[in-house]
């Protein structure tokens, strides 16, 4: 087989050979040619090469089949030059295909204003037509309603009502459409309109028995939907048994009358079930919801019992825990229908509905019924949370995540409000995140990381906010500390560094609460009498300078998204992680404020001087961390390390000398600061420390002429000259020797 390139060359040299025939070809045309357009009529192999039509020769040259010559003499020939009837052909395939497609196009208008007036005939005018006949009906009933007896006033509802329900029904099962629907729905309604006449107009039935009556009605109807195959018709039927059941319970008279309407709503749901069981998810969430709605009416009816002084008619609490618990299967039976993830709104609203509920119940049964302690409610709304919480992990595994969320914040708050009854204090959620990570490890689904993280940080909080002498409180913080410390593990194993970043922010005000509120706890137990109010202080802000040193050991303020990172190793080629760098830096600034306030705050020397010491490293450490990182040449960052180690020594020498702000000891340990920031300016070459250095020489100078020499004695004035000057000359010296060497 020839390659591309040969068939190329091959092919164009047919194409010039073409051109050359058929210029050939225009010169020695005949007149009969010119005139009529056509070639003669004797056979194409006997015709000479000049008059022979180019196709034919175009194929006779080229050695393929006949489809693959007349594709390439279409591509290689304009229209004009192509034979009559080619250009006739193409030309009427192509207005075919403009016809096909306008038909095409057009007919979906044909379609839609077919529809409309399909819609407009079958349906609008047949509910006219409807309408019209109900309302002649009713007028022709009104002429002689005041003539008839109240027995035959009943008997002519019912037998309307029957007699429509009749034909409907059998109209339907041979012959849909929208008449027939109209027809039974008008029989439904004159039959319930008949039941509720015969007990509320005419008393001819008692309550119960009218009850009984419409929840017969109401089967009757959602069982035809069976064979109607219209599930709105047992739509229609629970509306009916609703107000039918609003209706009892206005007239209701004891726990006999409310067991008869549990039992009528228990069949209207039951009968909705076994009509849409085997239909379609939408027809099973709606029957669902009617029954917790119907459920949920009886029970809000239950709480009314008694109110605004008036006797209890209820005696009983078992028939509202039935209720309570029917809501409860309810609601895990919505869950386990799935339809998709966009009704997880809704089924959020209808959780937080039963929540409510609950709520409500628990708070009647206790003060009508049970009368028990606060205590005890918490632990039983904790329990009723509980088995939910774990049955959505058992049987709701599509919709478990969002349920699982939460669950946790009404546990969450439910063990809140215990830990205030037991301990005193809110401090113990974190046994909540124990439980959630317990749950995944367990039923093997994904940890809610999260949403574990926040509730750490907020128990942590709670054992800082509120100091506790009790033991609990500081093994609370330990596991706060260990879980916050797995799940950053965990994370970095899984390499999950979208949910690892922002633990490792939570984590940061967790390391900080747990640091002063864990000491706080060991300090109150013991020393509970005679506290030293530093004491816990001190201990706090040295064990977070401790924890602080050992994070930046372990590059927690980088970037962990590199695939060679190990938790506890050696890991140089790490990246900044500009978030945690803004932690950081305001991470160091806050325990420097904090060491300062310690320094100038505490009564005793000891106290003082283990503030100072820390307050040092402090501010040593943030010094190195400028150093080494992007803001080293920064000019903000000379101005803020010259003048924090000037605010250091002033606040030292304030609080152990308790000198007054005009003093020539300010201006003296100012200069010695500036020598000190000059001469570390040069050594690690950062133009902006050396800056600001020689700057505040300028400052303290004038101060001492300015301010302090006005205040002291001759005496104070001599030494002060002459130990300013001595510095002032030292600073010289610095510039003189050290300049040269950084040229």
């Amino acid at each position: 087989m020839k390659s591309p390139e040969e068939r190329i060359t091959e092919l164009e040299q047919r194409v010039a050979l073409l051109e050359s025939i058929i210029k050939r070809s225009e010169i020695n045309r005949t007149p009969d040619t010119e005139v009529h357009g056509t070639v003669s009529q004797m056979p194409v192999n006997q015709m000479p090469v000049n008059q022979m039509p180019v196709n034919q020769m175009l194929v006779n040259q080229m050695p393929v089949n006949q489809t693959q010559a007349n594709q390439m003499l279409d591509n290689q020939m304009p229209n004009q030059r192509r034979p009559l009837n080619q250009r006739t052909a193409g030309s009427r395939s192509s207005t075919q295909r403009q016809s096909l497609n306008q038909r095409t196009n057009s007919s979906p208008q044909v379609n839609n204003k077919k529809d409309k007036e399909a819609l407009i005939g079958k349906y609008i005018i047949g509910v006219l037509a409807a309408v019209l006949i109900f309302v002649g009906a009713i007028s022709f009933i009104g002429l002689v309603w005041n003539r008839m007896t109240p027995g035959i006033k009943i008997s002519l509802l019912a037998v309307s009502g029957i007699v429509l329900s009749v034909f409907g029904f059998w109209f339907l099962r041979t012959r849909r459409n929208p008449i027939t629907s109209i027809i039974l729905g008008t029989g439904a309604g004159l039959l319930f309109i008949t039941i509720l006449s015969a007990n509320l107009a005419f008393h001819m039935i008692g309550n119960n028995l009218s009850i009984i009556l419409a929840g017969f009605w109401a089967v009757l109807f959602m069982i035809s939907t069976r064979y109607t195959k219209l599930f709105f018709t047992s739509v229609i039927a629970y509306i009916g048994s609703y107000i039918t059941l609003i209706l009892g319970l206005l007239l209701i008279k004891g726990d006999r009358d409310l067991l008869l309407l549990i039992l009528f709503s228990t069949v209207i749901a039951a009968v909705m079930f076994y009509t849409t069981f085997k239909g379609k998810n939408f027809e099973i969430i709606i029957s669902i919801m009617m029954s917790f709605v119907s459920y949920s009416t009886i029970l809000v009816r239950c709480y009314a019992d008694g109110i605004f002084g008036d006797d209890p008619l209820l005696k009983g609490y078992f028939l509202q825990i039935a209720i309570v618990l029917i809501i409860y299967m309810l609601l895990n039976f919505l869950f386990k229908v799935r339809i998709n993830t966009d009704l997880v709104l809704f089924y959020f609203v209808v959780s937080i509905v039963t929540t409510i509920l609950t709520v409500l119940a628990m708070t009647y049964l206790n003060v009508i019924y049970l009368d028990i302690s606060i205590r005890h409610i918490y632990l039983l709304f904790f329990a009723v949370n509980l088995v939910q919480f774990i049955l959505n992990y058992i049987l709701h595994k599509w919709i478990e995540k969002w349920l699982t969320i939460y669950y946790s914040i009404m546990l969450t708050i439910t063990a809140l409000l215990i830990n205030i009854e037991l301990i005193g204090d809110p401090t113990g959620i974190v046994l909540i995140g124990l439980l959630l990570l317990a749950c995944g490890k367990i039923f093997k689904r994904e940890e809610q990381t999260l949403l574990i993280g926040a509730i750490v940080v907020v128990d942590s909080f709670f054992l800082l906010r509120f100091p506790s002498n009790n033991p609990i409180c500081a093994v609370f913080g330990l596991i706060q500390l260990a879980l916050m410390g797995y799940l950053l593990w965990s994370c970095v194993s899984l390499k999950r560094y979208v949910q690892l970043h922002l633990l490792k922010l939570f984590a940061v005000p967790v390391v900080i609460f747990c640091c002063f509120g864990i000491p706080s706890n060991i300090v109150r137990l013991f020393e509970s009498s005679s506290r030293n109010t530093y004491l816990d202080n001190i201990a706090g802000y040295l064990l977070l300078i401790i924890a602080v040193i050992a994070l930046i050991k372990i590059d927690y303020f980088k970037s962990w998204k590199n695939e060679q990172f190990k938790l506890f190793g050696v890991n140089e080629s790490l990246e900044n992680d500009t978030t945690l760098d803004i932690v950081l830096y305001t991470l160091t600034t806050g325990l420097y404020l904090y060491g300062l306030w310690g320094v100038s705050s505490s009564d005793k020397v000891m106290i003082q001087l283990i503030f100072t010491l820390a307050v040092i490293a402090v501010a040593l450490l943030q010094t190195r961390i400028f150093l080494q990182g992007k803001l080293r040449n920064n000019t903000v960052t000379g101005i803020w390390i010259v003048l924090k180690y000037l605010i250091l020594t002033w606040t030292i020498l304030g609080s152990f000398l308790d000198l007054g702000f005009i003093s020539v000891v300010y201006s003296i340990a100012g200069l010695v600061v500036a020598i000190v920031s000059i001469t570390v300016g040069f050594k690690l070459k950062v133009k902006s420390i050396r800056l600001y250095g020689l700057i505040l020489t300028i400052i303290m100078v004038a101060k001492f002429i300015l301010v302090d020499l006005i205040q002291e004695n001759s005496i104070t004035k001599v030494l002060a000259l002459i130990m300013g000057g001595g510095l002032c000359f030292f600073i010289s010296y610095i510039y003189n020797k050290l300049s040269e060497s950084t040229k």
